[in-house]
């Protein structure tokens, strides 16, 4: 398959490929800009399917560095700029990276985080002599790209991902949400994360417009949906929430999918979204899919609240044990091939009947549409009573004043462990009785939290999910 930026170059020349800070460049002159950079890094000797990792923000240079790198056939080590010196250390050593492009956006500081072997700034990339490159074609097999997840256990995991990976995921998309040329994308998202990078990928397949911004602001965002022909936006929970405070306008006409992932939408922002008109789509998927697996369309939002939709055309899901709450299975061609230097713990994962084990813990109701309760390693048992922290975390994100809700759980002499929830209010004043009382009539009785503590910011992973693992070392006030 010929390399996607050069066919849609050829395709679509003119067309606007990416908007960032008012300034937007076609498909022509992106492959322009991107040749010359690949010349540049073809002058450091980078050879087809050597590991380059990109060290960013989500800038007009970390695009042009992805597609370049695309260029030469070299695959992509997505390190997060949010990471220790020792975590990325770790990252960098273990994927065995030949260069690290850093990005003259960030600040020294930042930099200053990433080990300087191999280091490789913009600055020092003009002063390269330049060579000629034939473009890399698209090998459906070979790995584009490594991203390394955060497992709560153990060092993280560097995923494999191929084009056919992307290639089928961005398919996916396309047939499910009729996804045409006319559709321009927002991202916010990082691009060294999936929900960023399969966006800047789809472009080049769809032929879409990207719309591309530093971070996440959602003034920012409320004005260019209003005033941009946007069509979709990627958020996750918290992002739709900040979102809806600011909407004051209603969107441009051409507005039809708020694409939230990151966990279920609970019932009063629903109400939000469909009172300000506005499309939401659900989905479910993970690193290792490249993306989403199953999505719940608009239409389907009400009446099956908390779900995560149907399977994707080309995927499948399952529950083990089946007819029941279990383990989520999946076949998929998005699916990774591996684990670099770790396909023992890869096949791990695989029943004996080829069927990756998601980790995560729901169930398939009468229609197959999938409800995610959890993560398995988040579970915990109470008196003989299995919980999962994410069912009571979705029952009181319904009260207007919780901003986030995480529940966890702590030893218990009588009951082996007790959940415990951590919270973030736009009450000061909001009472324990209350939220005992609103647990009590929503839920069963060992599900409600002996402890509420309110806190007063999350911290959380460059996606926006929350960083369970930090909430031990948290400042609280105990209602």
């Amino acid at each position: 398959m010929e390399n996607w930026l050069n066919k849609r170059a050829q395709l679509s020349p003119q067309k606007t490929a990416i908007v960032y800070q008012g300034q937007r460049f076609s498909f022509a002159q992106v492959a322009q800009k991107v040749h010359q950079q690949a010349q540049l890094l073809q002058g450091l000797n980078i050879k087809n399917q050597d590991r380059v990792a990109i060290f960013g923000t989500n800038s007009l240079e970390t695009y042009y560095n992805i597609l370049a790198l695309q260029q030469l056939g070299a695959i992509i080590v997505f390190l997060n700029i949010r990471l220790a010196p020792n975590e990325l250390a770790y990252q960098i050593e273990n994927a065995q990276v030949k260069f690290c492009l850093v990005d003259s956006t960030l600040t020294d500081s930042a930099i200053s985080q990433v080990p300087q072997v191999h280091l490789i700034s913009r600055q020092q990339l003009k002063e390269v002599a330049p060579k000629s490159y034939t473009p890399a074609a698209v090998d459906l097999a070979q790995v584009a790209s490594i991203m390394y997840t955060s497992g709560t256990t153990g060092q993280p995991k560097g995923v494999l991902q191929t084009w056919g990976n992307h290639w089928s995921s961005a398919i996916n998309t396309l047939l499910n949400f009729e996804v045409t040329s006319q559709d321009a994308w927002l991202c916010t998202v990082p691009l060294f994360h999936i929900s960023g990078f399969s966006i800047l990928l789809r472009s080049l397949i769809y032929g879409i417009t990207l719309y591309l911004e530093p971070h996440f602001d959602a003034q920012k965002c409320q004005q260019l949906l209003v005033k941009e022909p946007i069509t979709i936006f990627s958020v996750v929970p918290t992002m739709l929430k900040q979102l809806l405070e600011k909407h004051t306008q209603p969107y441009n006409s051409h507005f039809r999918i708020m694409f939230l992932g990151g966990g279920p939408i609970d019932l009063p922002t629903l109400k939000s979204c469909q009172k300000y008109q506005i499309p939401t789509i659900q989905s479910y998927g993970m690193t290792e899919t490249c993306s989403n697996v199953a999505a719940l369309k608009p239409e389907d939002a009400l009446r099956k609240l908390g779900s995560s939709g149907q399977a994707l055309f080309s995927n499948q899901l399952r529950i083990d044990p089946p007819n029941s709450v279990g383990e989520i299975q999946l076949q998929s061609p998005a699916l990774a091939v591996g684990y670099w230097h770790n396909q023992e713990l890869y096949q791990s994962k695989f029943t004996a009947d080829g069927w990756y084990k998601t980790g995560d813990v729901g169930y398939l109701d009468a229609e197959n549409f999938l409800f995610v309760k959890g993560r398995i390693d988040q579970m915990f048992i109470s008196g003989g009573e299995n919980i999962f922290p994410l069912e009571i975390e979705n029952v009181y994100s319904q009260l207007p004043s919780i901003q986030d809700f995480v529940v966890t759980h702590k030893k218990d002499a009588l009951y082996g462990a007790v959940p415990i929830a951590y919270f973030t209010s736009s009450d000061r004043n909001l009472q324990r009785q209350v939220l005992q009382n609103f647990g009590r009539q929503h839920l069963a009785h060992y599900k409600v939290p002996v402890e509420f503590r309110q806190i007063q910011q999350f911290p959380r992973t460059a996606s926006g999910k929350i960083q369970r693992t930090a909430l031990p070392t948290l400042k609280f006030k105990l209602l």
